[in-house]
């Protein structure tokens, strides 16, 4: 997934810790007005909200504990054998947390005191994608999960006579400048996708019962209680900052139209309209870092990263170990030694395995991992940077009880490995590290702004879209068979991009990401950004930084290390907005920082835009 890769996305971790990203305030569910539930040892006394909490955080502790190890196996080594291994341990922890949700749903919440309250409300929302009562049912959702999940992972498709996966497509396709190969890499994709759709479907309905009872309308308004405010709030907010960050993006988009045109001509990519997505260098058009070669106009001066990492020795585990001394630069304790035995760095020749980058807390305390297939390239270095900062976040809130071993929310852990590595990717963090000599040429500002453009906002629109289009095919308004044609007028409206030829009606190309297959919310990634550039700009004030923000690096800054870690060890026990303020002084998430970072380059394109019919 090129740049931004999703994280700690395993099976169970979708079921733990994404779904513990959930919020705190419970709208939707009708809490008992009476006593506490019986105990379950069938005494006569009712259970205390303290007892209960107390059991269920130590069942839900050994029990994601063996869906992790399970899904860390079948990960790391995909066979029919390790999908039911897989199967039947996610299925276990989906009863258990569905159990749990409703003797939660059955204490006054009034009654209990702030602590206890915020537990009761995150344990009734603690499974991600809810089974239904129906043991039955239940299962069945289990093992569609780990089809979606194994058929995702196991994709290919025919390419020039041989079997490519998705890994091998997106780098051809980042590489390629050839139009015509360009689209046969993008459909091929898209047609090996297209197995998942009744899987998809069938998921679907299965949810949409299970969420209503537990008491919300459905998956999305479960999805959309994760940010301690209200579903409908969430949705207004994702609108709000889509607008702010929208004149950023339509910029881009119309510099990036043009110069697509003048390299390929009109009848390839027109002047104005839409995008052709398969030309963006990226196989979901959210990241166009790629062709940089083709959008920047001068001569392109910048350091060549991939090829100074090849020259410098790197491979895999030193990229590893140079994205660690950043963290441990900022006072963070190095990663355990287990990190270092356990992880997955490349990919094994033996067996099928996914390459999906993410990190892992397999016993829910300090047994972290990484789950990645590593390339030696800037893009993948960067992703290093972002994967260890899951695992850095789940180390720091470790003492934290059961239930609050979990970020802020989900953007949180999202954005602060994203956030780390706009000081780690800097040129003079290259030059520190001698990755790039130290009189190699930077290139001009601008280029190193539109690279990290091209490379951060196309994602935006995409999350949107992506989202949107989940939350209405889980409210039931969008029919399977309307799966294709509804996602593309939302691609078309947010993105401005359009499929190289029509895309057939029955097909499932939504399912061509892999946060649909493993249902992983994606509002977080846009939430994400917000908290970076929030994050960078706050650290870059403590480091008392003078200077341009996108020339910022932190590295080394003990005092910026001390004031994060007590940010992240608070973990989820306390309101997003609280963390956020510890950090930045501020309590909402807030698009003007990252609208600031850009304000260079955003007044370049426009003076470039002259002329120009922008828009799609």
């Amino acid at each position: 997934m090129t740049i931004q890769r999703p994280s700690r996305n395993s099976a169970a971790l979708r079921c733990i810790v994404l779904a513990m990203a959930a919020n705190l305030s419970a709208p939707g569910i009708a809490a008992a007005p009476t006593a506490s539930p019986a105990s379950p040892s069938g005494a006569s006394a009712p259970e205390t909200v303290e007892a209960f909490l107390a059991r269920a955080e130590g069942e839900l502790d050994a029990a994601t504990e063996a869906s992790n190890r399970a899904d860390w196996v079948h990960a790391t080594n995909i066979t029919p054998d390790t999908d039911w291994l897989s199967s039947a341990a996610r299925n276990r922890l989906a009863a258990l947390s569905l159990d749990l949700a409703r003797e939660a749903a059955a204490f006054d919440p009034t009654a209990a005191g702030p602590v206890e309250r915020r537990k009761l409300d995150l344990l009734r929302r603690l499974t991600n994608v809810p089974p239904p009562a129906d043991k039955r049912k239940a299962a069945r959702l289990s093992a569609l999960q780990t089809s979606l999940s194994s058929n995702y992972a196991t994709g290919a498709f025919d390419f020039q006579g041989k079997a490519t996966s998705l890994r091998q497509a997106e780098d051809l396709l980042a590489k390629t400048r050839d139009p015509e190969q360009a689209r046969l890499l993008w459909e091929g994709w898209r047609e090996s996708a297209k197995r998942l759709k009744s899987d998809y479907a069938e998921m679907v309905d299965l949810s949409r019962q299970g969420a209503r009872e537990l008491g919300f309308a459905d998956m999305g308004e479960l999805w959309r209680a994760g940010y301690d405010r209200s579903p409908s709030q969430v949705e207004a907010d994702l609108d709000k900052d889509w607008a702010a960050l929208k004149p950023l993006y339509a910029a881009l988009h119309c510099f990036t139209r043009k110069r697509l045109s003048e390299r390929y001509g009109a009848s390839v990519q027109p002047r104005t309209g839409p995008i052709r997505a398969d030309l963006l260098g990226n196989m979901w058009s959210q990241n166009w870092g790629n062709i940089f070669d083709i959008v920047y106009p001068g001569p392109v001066e910048r350091p060549d990263i991939d090829k100074y990492l090849l020259a410098a020795g790197y491979d895999p585990m030193r990229m590893v170990k140079t994205a660690e001394g950043f963290y441990v630069s900022l006072g963070f304790d190095p990663l355990p030694a287990s990190f270092w035995t356990s992880s997955q760095f490349v990919e094994p020749a033996d067996r099928a395995v996914d390459c999906n980058p993410s990190a892992w807390t397999i016993d829910n305390r300090s047994d972290v991992r990484l789950k990645m297939c590593i390339r030696v390239t800037r893009a993948q270095f960067r992703t290093v940077y972002h994967e260890l900062g899951h695992d850095f976040y789940n180390l720091a809130y470790v003492k934290q009880p059961f239930l609050f071993r979990r970020g802020a929310d989900e953007g949180f852990h999202e954005g602060i490995g994203d956030f780390i590595a706009l000081s780690a990717t800097t040129l003079g963090n290259y030059k520190r590290l001698g990755i790039v000599p130290a009189d190699a040429p930077g290139g001009d500002d601008i280029g190193q702004l539109l690279q990290k453009a091209l490379d951060e906002v196309p994602l935006l629109p995409f999350a949107v879209a992506l989202d949107k289009w989940r939350w209405s095919v889980f409210a039931g308004r969008i029919a399977p068979d309307h799966y294709n044609d509804s996602w593309w007028k939302l691609v078309a409206e947010y993105q401005g991009v359009a499929p190289p030829r029509p895309r057939p009606a029955d097909g499932f190309d939504a399912g061509a990401k892999y946060h649909v297959a493993e249902n992983v919310p994606y509002i977080s990634y846009l939430k994400a950004r917000l908290y970076q550039y929030q994050f960078h700009e706050a650290a870059c004030h403590m480091a008392k930084w003078k200077g341009p923000l996108h020339l910022c690096s932190i590295y080394g800054d003990k005092e910026v290390g001390t004031r994060l870690r007590q940010m992240l060890a608070l973990g989820g026990s306390r309101p997003n907005s609280e963390a956020l303020a510890l950090f930045t002084g501020s309590s909402d998430a807030d698009p003007r920082a990252m609208l600031e970072y850009y304000r260079p380059v955003l007044r370049w394109l426009e003076k470039q835009n002259g002329g120009e019919r922008c828009g799609w």
